[in-house]
């Protein structure tokens, strides 16, 4: 029964509805309101024109009366003309969200009063009279519609003055006001339709006319099921009980005038056609209401989630900053006094790692709640991951991040979370709120690993470090096509025999401006940018293009390895970039070998497993790069074919001093060989480090006791001087 009532009441359109809902349906029957009012006014010039020739004209030959002509034959014509053009009018100058300009007010004023002083023309119109074939109830029908037409055309000019004024004066919305001109238009067309309709019908003609004016506005205009199935109800019973009467009272004078036949059809014949366009009309009208209201759910949801963000309900970044920009813009003083936050979540990743991507979720929504609530009186976003923005005053926002850190931190008894927050002033209304952003976030990054300092504020020296930044984001592309970026090559060699047996290709960036950029400079920023393929790219270019000229010099050429990071592999095809660049150079493929990081392996990204695969299966050698750097796994040893293991110098740090430290590698490089894997360590800085690795059974050793990273050209002068000796032996 519950159910029942439930389906009757959605149905019906008893479901309460979101001011959006409201709004959407309110706006498409002002655009339905448009058209028809043009619709109207087309109809009617062409009626005027139409009765000024076949009925006016020819009356004014025989010396008819101008006025009593143009009153008889086109004063409904007229009357429509007013209501289709004022309606028009009002409904393209129809905006919610923008004041009234003095143009259209004016315009709006003459069309409203244009429409109330027609309404003086009732008192020079004919009215019908009772004669032989009109009985009283027929005439009183009759001028009872015609009355209530021209009080109608009041109500929409008065609505439309008196809209105007308050629009224009206060910028204020006046729905009322809008609804009454609306209802006012369907009721005059209702109330039309009965009229020409009636009159037709004593004249033994179709009912045409009603039937238009139903369809044009049950079709056009949608109201709530209930609302139309009343409106439509009541004007098809009052239509029918009018013509059911229509006999009542007639001389039988006037019923030998009437057509043979045409009540009594109406009557019995035709009944069940009428209820059946009833039914019919008011159940296109229904489903035309729901199919709207299944738009403006869509719609509602696509500006949703064009403004905010589906997890937590905050504004996304994009909206954000618009809004942000008009916020600036509007600041008359103080700009100074308004800052930009940007928030991180130390050790969020722990978290959601341990905890699971649901319990993640939870917590920034969480987060986002507090964020909201502490920030109350500021726009409030989330910028993506667990990265938030607010710009707010300045003057107590201090104060507000470390209560919201104090929440943040006890969150979770074991996982340690705290704040990791930048700020950044505004310094003038022309700030971009993305620049000021990305400000802040720099800030942040700069105190990312000093966990007991919340948040630091960006200042000059900061700046010119950001500059930096900013310029390497912007001239990534230049430096590739410009050949400002280069490899260097830093050797390996065996262990026993500390021959070269290959190199590493490690990127530097020749800056016109910064000179020399190392890789811990522009690295971190492509990566934070997700540009870092463009970088990668030209490096693997650039090899390829180094060993191809090497081979046709007749040098001798060693193997060299790639970095391949993570991103390369969201961001590009990286091992078809490969691919492409080892046949356009005609390179030998046991000549590249390809690093990935133990890191880029740990989320078990499905794309690089394919990738893992795939380089397997083209030939080229596979290296695990900066094994035990992070938190190893033995799974990622297991689950892919690599070739040769690089263990991370952090393995050497205070090797000599560190039982333990000695214990680990000699374990790894044992499993290592055990499961046909080679081994290589880097960061080898000494003798004794180099010594005591090729003691243990470590095939390959890299470190600035063997050469630091350098071009091309000083590789080739050490081999030349025999400062490094190619090995005959290669993997």
């Amino acid at each position: 029964m519950k159910k029942a009532l439930s389906f009757l009441s959605h149905l019906f359109g008893f479901d309460k509805l979101s001011k959006y809902e409201n709004d959407y349906l309110h706006d498409a029957n002002i655009r339905s309101c448009r058209y028809m009012g043009v619709i109207v006014v087309l109809l009617e010039l062409w009626m005027l024109i139409r009765q000024s020739y076949s009925k006016i004209l020819p009356k004014l030959q025989n010396g008819g009366d101008f006025t009593e002509l143009v009153v008889k034959y086109t004063s409904k014509y007229w009357l429509f003309l007013f209501v289709g053009l004022g309606l028009t009018l009002f409904c393209f100058f129809y905006n919610r969200d923008r004041r009234l300009s003095r143009g259209r007010f004016i315009t709006l004023i003459v069309s409203g009063s244009c429409c109330i002083l027609y309404t003086l023309m009732l008192s020079l119109e004919t009215f019908t009279k009772v004669t032989a074939t009109i009985t009283p109830v027929m005439a009183n029908i009759m001028n009872a519609m015609l009355i209530s037409i021209y009080v109608l055309l009041f109500v929409i000019g008065a609505s439309i003055v008196a809209y105007s004024i308050v629009k224009y004066l206060k910028n204020k919305n006046v729905i009322i006001l809008e609804h009454v001109i609306i209802t006012a238009f369907t009721l005059i067309c209702l109330a039309f339709g009965v009229y020409v309709s009636y009159s037709d019908f004593w004249g033994g003609k179709e009912i045409i006319c009603f039937l238009t004016m139903v369809i044009y506005v049950g079709c056009l205009l949608i109201y709530r099921p209930y609302v139309t199935l009343l409106i439509l109800g009541t004007s098809f019973l009052g239509f029918y009980y009018i013509l059911l009467t229509f006999n009542e009272g007639l001389t039988f004078k006037a019923q030998e005038i009437m057509i043979s036949g045409v009540q009594q059809k109406i009557i019995s014949g035709d009944a069940v056609n009428y209820l059946t366009f009833f039914i019919s009309l008011t159940t296109i009208c229904f489903a035309i209401y729901h199919g709207r209201m299944n738009e403006a759910k869509k719609s509602k949801a696509l500006e949703k989630s064009a403004k905010e963000d589906a997890l937590t309900g905050l504004y996304n970044y994009g909206y954000f900053t618009t809004l942000a920009t008009d916020k600036i813009r509007s600041l008359t003083a103080d700009v100074a006094e308004n800052v930009f936050l940007f928030i991180d979540v130390h050790n969020f990743k722990a978290f959601n790692d341990q905890r699971g991507f649901e319990e993640g979720d939870k917590f920034l929504e969480f987060l986002a709640n507090h964020i909201s609530a502490v920030f109350d009186d500021s726009l409030c976003a989330r910028q993506s991951d667990d990265h938030f923005v607010v710009l707010t005053k300045a003057e107590s926002f201090s104060k507000r991040l470390n209560s919201l850190n104090d929440v943040v931190k006890a969150y979770d008894g074991e996982i340690l979370m705290s704040l990791n927050c930048g700020a950044y002033h505004l310094s003038g209304v022309d700030e971009d709120p993305r620049m000021a952003i990305d400000r802040a976030r720099y800030a942040a990054h700069c105190i990312k690993n000093r966990f007991q300092t919340i948040c630091v504020e960006y200042d000059e020296e900061m700046s010119d470090e950001y500059r930096k930044r900013l310029h390497i984001i912007n001239n990534i592309d230049n430096a590739v096509n410009n050949g400002w970026i280069v490899p260097y090559y830093q050797a390996v060699v065996w262990s026993d025999t500390e021959k070269l047996c290959g190199c590493e290709a490690l990127a530097r960036w020749m800056d016109p401006v910064y000179g020399q950029l190392y890789p811990n400079e522009f690295i971190p920023v492509l990566e934070d940018y997700r540009l870092i393929h463009k970088l990668d790219k030209a490096i693997f270019g650039a090899v390829c293009k180094d060993i191809r000229e090497a081979l046709d010099e007749g040098r001798p050429v060693v193997p060299v390895s790639l970095n391949f990071s993570r991103l390369d592999f969201e961001l590009m095809d990286a091992v078809t970039e490969l691919e492409d660049l080892v046949k356009k150079y005609n390179v030998p493929k046991h000549l590249i070998h390809v690093e990935v990081t133990e890191s880029a392996l740990a989320d078990n990204f499905a794309k690089l497993n394919e990738a893992m695969n795939r380089i397997k299966e083209l030939g080229y050698a596979l290296w695990l790069d900066d094994f035990g750097s992070g938190y190893s796994s033995l799974n990622v040893l297991k689950d892919y074919q690599f070739d040769v293991i690089k263990l991370d110098m952090r393995f050497l740090t205070d090797l000599e001093n560190s039982e333990k430290s000695r214990t680990l590698i000699d374990c790894i490089i044992k499993m290592a060989s055990r499961i046909n894997m080679f081994t290589l360590t880097e960061g080898v800085e000494t003798k004794a480090q180099a010594e005591f690795l090729n003691k243990i059974g470590c095939d390959r050793l890299q470190g600035y006791l063997f050469g630091k990273p350098m071009p091309k050209n000083d590789l080739y002068a050490r081999i030349d001087e025999r400062k490094l000796v190619v090995s005959d032996k290669i993997l």
